[in-house]
């Protein structure tokens, strides 16, 4: 008996039925949590969530699921927050928040600058966009001995 090979993706669909419902979560995360507020195990989460997911159409996605914050900077910005709405937006999203928090400035200025631009933004969202502001520029006042 033929067994139909699995496809990750058709036309850049995503097979939702090899995602649990944890890591389905974990892909939203950036949209309602602070900067300061992502710990060890979700990120953890969130990296296991992109690591799971193969973007055919995107040469640069491995780079950026792997940790490539120029790839996933590029990705993101190149969808534009227009298609905030979409499945494949909060997947490079959070591929962009996991280089953010493992130190990218640019990346957290890159994920604040989103935020800031999200379709009907709410002074939620903006409040979320300052907190990765701050994070992105903490290293530097920490340097010069202004930080509190």
């Amino acid at each position: 008996m033929n067994t139909p090979r699995k496809i990750p993706y058709e036309k850049g669909i995503p097979d939702l039925r090899s995602v649990d419902d944890q890591s389905f979560n974990a892909l939203r995360w950036w949209r309602s949590t602070r900067a300061d507020n992502f710990h060890a195990p979700a990120l953890s989460q969130m990296k296991a969530a992109v690591a799971n997911v193969a973007m055919l159409a995107e040469p640069r996605w491995r780079e950026a699921a792997s940790g490539d914050a120029a790839a996933a900077i590029a990705i993101v910005l190149a969808m534009g927050v227009q298609n905030s709405h979409a499945l494949k937006f909060d997947i490079c999203m959070t591929a962009l928040v996991v280089c953010a928090c493992e130190g990218d400035a640019a990346s957290c200025l890159v994920v604040a600058w989103v935020l800031r631009r999200l379709p009907k933004a709410t002074a939620r969202e903006k409040r979320l966009a300052t907190s990765w502001s701050v994070r992105a520029i903490r290293p530097f006042l920490a340097r010069a001995g202004l930080e509190t």
